[in-house]
């Protein structure tokens, strides 16, 4: 199957090559058909992953990587260009080298091979190429995947196409789970493997610099008015309700994080069209609204809020990271659409600092009750955060027995 696929490629390796020459890739084209050669005598440990979200959930591996392996050289590539810029940002003191990813082609697979020389590959959450895994495995080199996450919809699919789902997970010697939901469809799917779920890596990533939040104060604090409602990570679809739910609620001020910043001038006409005071994080103004056009900023974003609301999760997105607001203390509202963030979507509603809405009145009326129980929401998730640490050690403690380790 692997000599198949990698022959396909006389035909198809200007689709592979042809994208990187757009405007956002071409960049880190040279780097990716060129990677450093690392001397023979250094032991090698190659983290690999997809983007911005997955260079998070990688950073606590690669800290506990880092503290336990100390004689390893650590090896750290991301296949987007806006995955590799946040490497180079968060895991500057962690890896001996970042590197962009490569290009899913025999020839470059090989030249990386022959470049990082690695005793053991690891795979954070997704990027699966069959040519990468297929060759390294070839090589007898143990391919680990951790935080893996498979969603219903991909579980169906692949459950019905058994030749694929070998291509993409046949080559892993170890396969860890993000969530015991993904456990679960994951054993479904490969009921021959053994999957292991020691808890989401997300949930170790650590918070943001006490400079970085005092920053946030000091630059928008003056123009927010308690409470503060911070909505991370909106689709469209959400944002409508979302204001209306604001409008309903009635006082404080609203702090609006779009998935994608490209939206915050759409979100700023949104705002004003509803008849809110807004304005845009980059130049903020005395506003009801503020729309976030900026990177990087939604961890420490909760820093200045009462209560979140995370999304993804009023539109069939599957929600997103419902972990960050806890750091602070912060009670977390979602909508109904939690696929990928079941289990801490259950858990917090069963602990009573997790609240599911559905529709404008909902919202208005949780807020308000959140707000009216401030104190006790906050003490409970300053609390509960604390149970989700020791992942990345669990990981690594297994992970060593690969490099030979008792």
């Amino acid at each position: 199957m692997l000599k198949f696929y990698f022959a396909t490629q006389i035909f198809t390796w200007p689709f592979y090559l042809g994208s990187h020459f757009k405007r956002e890739k071409r960049a880190l084209l040279n780097k990716r058909l060129n990677p450093p050669l690392i001397p023979d005598t250094k032991q090698v440990i190659w983290i690999h992953t997809l983007s911005v979200g997955e260079v998070q959930a990688a950073i606590p591996l690669l800290k506990a990587l880092r503290e336990n392996l100390p004689g390893y050289f650590l090896v750290f590539t991301v296949a987007t260009a806006s995955g590799y810029q946040q490497a180079l940002k968060r895991a500057e003191n962690l890896a001996d080298l970042i590197w962009p990813g490569p290009i899913d082609l025999y020839t470059v697979i090989r030249k990386y091979l022959k470049s990082f020389h690695p005793a053991l590959f690891i795979l954070v959450e997704s990027d699966i190429w069959p040519g990468l895994l297929g060759e390294i495995k070839r090589r007898d080199i143990p391919l680990v995947l951790v935080n893996a996450a498979l969603s219903e919809r991909s579980f169906k699919r692949l459950n019905k196409i058994p030749i694929l789902k070998d291509l993409l997970f046949g080559s892993f010697s170890f396969i860890g789970a993000a969530t015991k939901g993904d456990a679960e469809r994951l054993k479904k799917l490969l009921p021959e493997r053994e999957i292991f779920f020691f808890g989401n890596l997300k949930y170790e990533i650590p918070p943001p610099s006490k400079e970085k939040i005092a920053r946030l104060k000091t630059e928008l604090g003056p123009f927010l008015k308690r409470p503060v409602i911070v909505c991370g990570s909106t689709h469209p679809g959400e944002e409508e309700l979302l204001f209306e739910g604001f409008r309903r609620f009635g006082r404080g001020s609203l702090v609006l994080c779009p998935r994608h910043p490209k939206r915050a001038e759409e979100l700023l006409k949104l705002a004003r069209e509803k008849g809110f005071k807004a304005s845009k994080r980059s130049n903020p103004s005395a506003s009801e609204v503020i729309i976030v056009d900026t990177l990087g900023e939604l961890a420490a974003l909760y820093s200045l809020g009462d209560v979140a609301f995370v999304g993804g999760s009023l539109v069939p997105v599957g929600g997103h990271n419902l972990f960050e607001p806890l750091v602070f203390g912060l009670p977390v509202c979602f909508g109904p659409y939690v696929e990928s963030i079941s289990d801490l979507a259950e858990y917090l509603i069963e602990k009573q600092i997790g609240f599911k809405i559905d529709n404008s009145k909902n919202i208005a009326d949780l807020w308000n009750k959140i707000v009216c129980q401030q104190k006790d929401l906050k003490d409970k998730a300053l609390a509960i955060k604390k149970e989700f640490l020791g992942v990345s050690q669990q990981y690594v403690a297994y992970l060593e027995k690969f490099l030979g380790h008792k």
